[in-house]
């Protein structure tokens, strides 16, 4: 294990060259953190996300292989590692993924790998297949067609469940048409469309790329998970998120065989 003083000397190199961490508050030794012995940033998000894989998980925490989709400084990946999980994360900011790999070293967790890549590139034979996908703040940044290619690439590489948190939109104000069906939904800008790739690397909290992106609403999201083969979504209302906004929702889709189509009886 490395030792206190060295853990604090190198997080402050890092902070140094990247900047504080941005939300992801990691117990790195005592009351050592990478943000503050207070709750801080994602750490109720956390308890949510932890309780949905407990309960409905295909298979005991220490026996799943956990996707964590543009994991930022690594949290999520952390905990389920800690927890026995084999953890995966995908980051594409040299600056969360630089934070994500200290917090792996200080905890020696073998059974978790980073890599720094666009999660637009995941695919089953890059990474292979998972018991759970963590998809967190991450699809709202997507512009159309993205968001619907990369629901697709989720569900090649999901065997079981993927857990989504996201802004979609309230009021139908844009009609995109993927694959000659319409979903509805409304444009949201990331980036000013003169800013340089330099200058939207550095805004952390918004797409790699892409000046707008695409929040469908509600009844489109879940047609198009069902569309491409998750045969049951439900919505997590507990544990609680305060203050978590109008517009945010947490949901777990479900990949099975579907139901039989049988007729039921009639009363």
């Amino acid at each position: 294990m490395m030792e206190k003083a060295e853990i604090i000397k190198r997080k402050e190199a890092l902070i140094a060259k990247y900047g504080p961490w941005t939300g992801h508050n990691i117990r790195l030794a005592d009351d050592l953190y990478t943000i503050s012995p207070q709750l801080s940033g994602d750490e109720i998000k956390l308890r949510r996300i932890r309780q949905i894989v407990a309960d409905l998980s295909p298979k005991p925490v220490d026996q799943l292989r956990v996707l964590d989709l543009a994991c930022l400084e690594g949290l999520y990946a952390c905990e389920f590692a800690r927890l026995g999980a084999t953890a995966v994360g995908i980051e594409g900011r040299e600056a969360n993924i630089a934070k994500a790999h200290f917090a792996q070293e200080v905890l020696g967790l073998s059974n978790l790998s980073f890599h720094q890549d666009d999660v637009r590139n995941l695919s089953r034979a890059k990474y292979g297949e998972f018991d759970v996908v963590l998809c967190l703040g991450i699809l709202y940044h997507l512009d159309a067609p993205d968001v619907f290619l990369f629901l697709e690439k989720i569900a090649e590489v999901c065997r079981g469940i993927v857990i989504i948190d996201t802004h979609i939109a309230l009021k139908k104000r844009k009609t995109v048409r993927y694959q000659e069906k319409d979903y509805q939904g409304k444009s949201f800008r990331e980036h000013s469309f003169w800013s340089s790739l330099a200058e939207r690397q550095k805004a952390l909290w918004a797409s790699l790329d892409n000046p707008r992106s695409f929040w469908p609403t509600l009844p489109a999201l879940l047609s198009f998970l069902t569309g491409i083969g998750f045969t049951s979504t439900y919505e997590c209302l507990s544990p609680p998120e305060p203050n978590k906004p109008r517009d945010r929702i947490t949901l777990v889709a479900v990949g099975t065989e579907p139901a039989p189509k049988e007729r039921t009886l009639a009363l």
